[in-house]
């Protein structure tokens, strides 16, 4: 449907013109009128913006050429046609200077009227599509580097890895990333579990999300929402601004609207954790996440802001710490049935009944984790076939960030603990652990560990970039390389020292520094107890000897 205004001083041609629009196939939503060239301009100030403008030359006031030079600078999309006489052919080769192609002479014919309209219809609609076209391809580009940025920006906050040129990349892409104090903020939704309403629900999150991104958009330059791609029905925020009350006002005031604007426009249920502001994006991000964690204990679909916890272990982390040993000592030599209940009574007695107490004194990371090393002790002790049974997920501890409340933390160990001993036992000529299962996870450590081996490795850090259980990590890297973790880390770090000590001119004090050793001594105790030779030893079966070693 298309907007057409007809512009002459003389009234006859106008009121035939509209009849003849009129009564053709041609689909108009609107056809206006105007007698000079003011009048057009006047009706265009107003709003009312034509698609084509079919016009006479010769009018008082403003003429047609003057119309056309001044329509075409502030509406270039509009489309004109000329009408007029044999007499006044000049003006329309003038006209032409503007872009203007379409040409109908008086007294006007329907049919080159209607194929001139048409003409001009048709390169409305193409130039619509076209210009649809490329919206749609910036579109796709523009959400495509946002992904990409995204996806760069979540793994920098979750990995205290992350090289230098990796955060200076994503800073030149974009601007939250160039501010000095963050306040990042983690929002987690709770929707309706029914099964009915699951599917729309889900789309409904998906079109909510979408709108609120918009929103933020506006303002970009100091907000920006991304999706949080390790936690189910979450999304993080991150204001960037000054350092001071700026930021923190302007955080806390989104922020109280978000939650209000959750539940009345989208009748969803939310949570939210708000870090304190500080100039490391990281830092903000870990005590956001902190700070949700307290739906635990004080329940969901509240807004927490972080504060530095206070924990200690007191008496009630003694008594926990107690019954740990208890339960691993009921454990012994029952059968399955009865290790599961104990296992689930202890799950009830642990994130139900004495979880304020716990939690008074220590993380709720810890309390799952100590938990799942119950399970993981007695595993290994009994039959390592059932650690294939837990999520990858669920050993690193990051599935809490996916759960509601403590009950459905009760409710993934006893998820977990049926997987587990439902499993069917195997032979015992099977007890070992196959390396073969472990290949593609332990040879990207491995590779890991080559690449920065000049770096001080630990296997907690291991554990907690490849989001693996320690002991879980220790117990198959060990049966894939028939090494411990530590001896086969040195050893490598030991076969590059001995490398730079007969291949390089270094000193032994800057090898034992490069390689992560905390002092040379103690470089010096561990490559002779590895190679049975000193570094100095090592050096003078080679040709490169410095001046002092």
């Amino acid at each position: 449907m298309m907007k057409v205004l007809v512009v002459d001083d003389e009234e006859l041609i106008v009121d035939k013109i509209i009849y003849l629009l009129n009564k053709s196939s041609l689909r108009c939503e609107s056809i206006g009128c105007a007698g000079n060239g003011q009048e057009a301009l006047n009706l265009i100030a107003a709003g009312d913006i034509p698609d084509i403008i079919l016009t006479d030359v010769r009018m008082p006031v403003i003429n047609g050429l003057e119309l056309i030079e001044i329509v075409k600078s502030l509406h270039p999309e509009v489309r004109f046609v000329v009408i007029s006489g044999f007499a006044e052919f000049e003006y329309a080769v003038k006209a032409m200077q503007y872009g203007v192609t379409n040409y109908v002479l008086k007294p006007v014919k329907e049919h080159e009227l209607i194929v001139a309209v048409e003409q001009l219809q048709d390169e409305i609609a193409k130039a619509k599509q076209e210009m649809e076209a490329m919206k749609q391809t910036e579109s796709v580009k523009v959400e495509n580097n946002r992904m990409v940025i995204e996806k760069k920006l979540y793994q920098m906050l979750n990995d205290h890895h992350v090289d230098n040129g990796s955060k200076r990349n994503l800073a030149n892409n974009g601007e939250i990333l160039n501010h000095n104090a963050y306040i990042v903020s983690v929002v987690k939704l709770h929707p309706d579990q029914q099964q009915q309403q699951q599917q729309q629900q889900q789309q409904r999150i998906r079109d909510m999300y979408t709108e609120l991104q918009q929103s933020f958009d506006l303002q970009s330059d100091h907000i920006w929402l991304m999706e949080n791609m390790g936690g189910r029905d979450s999304f993080i925020l991150i204001f960037g601004g000054r350092a001071g009350d700026d930021i923190v006002l302007k955080a806390e005031k989104e922020i109280n609207k978000l939650h209000q604007r959750l539940s009345k426009e989208y009748q969803l249920a939310a949570t939210i954790g708000i870090s304190n502001a500080c100039g490391d994006l990281r830092t903000a991000y870990s005590n956001s996440m902190i700070a949700l964690k307290s739906r635990f204990l004080l329940g969901v679909g509240r807004v927490f802001i972080y504060s530095t916890p206070v924990l200690h272990k007191g008496k009630a982390i003694q008594s926990f710490m107690f019954k740990v040993k208890l339960v691993e000592k009921s454990l012994e030599n029952n059968r399955t049935l009865k290790v599961k209940g104990i296992l689930r009574q202890f799950a009830e007695e642990v994130f139900i009944n004495h979880i304020a107490d716990y939690l008074g004194e220590t993380s709720i990371d810890y309390l799952f984790n100590e938990y799942l090393n119950i399970i993981i002790r007695y595993c290994l002790k009994n039959n390592d076939s059932f650690l294939e049974q837990i999520e990858p997920d669920v050993l690193s501890g990051k599935v809490l960030e996916g759960l509601d409340d403590n009950c459905t933390i009760v409710k993934l160990l006893g998820t977990t603990i049926e997987s587990i001993f439902n499993s069917p036992v195997q032979n015992e000529d099977e007890h070992q652990i196959n390396p073969a299962l472990y290949s593609s996870i332990i040879d990207n450590i491995i590779h890991y560990i080559n690449e920065n081996i000049n770096e001080d490795i630990t296997l907690q850090m291991i554990a907690e970039k490849f989001s693996i259980n320690p002991s879980y990590l220790s117990r198959v890297f060990k049966a894939a390389t028939e090494q411990g973790f530590v001896k086969y880390v040195t050893g490598l770090k030991v076969a590059k020292a001995r490398d730079l000590l007969e291949n390089s001119s270094m000193e032994i004090a800057d090898i034992a520094h490069g390689l992560g050793f905390s002092d040379q001594q103690y470089f010096n105790r561990v490559f002779k107890k590895t190679t049975e030779m000193t570094p100095n030893e090592a050096r003078s079966k080679s040709k490169k000897s410095p001046k002092n070693t």
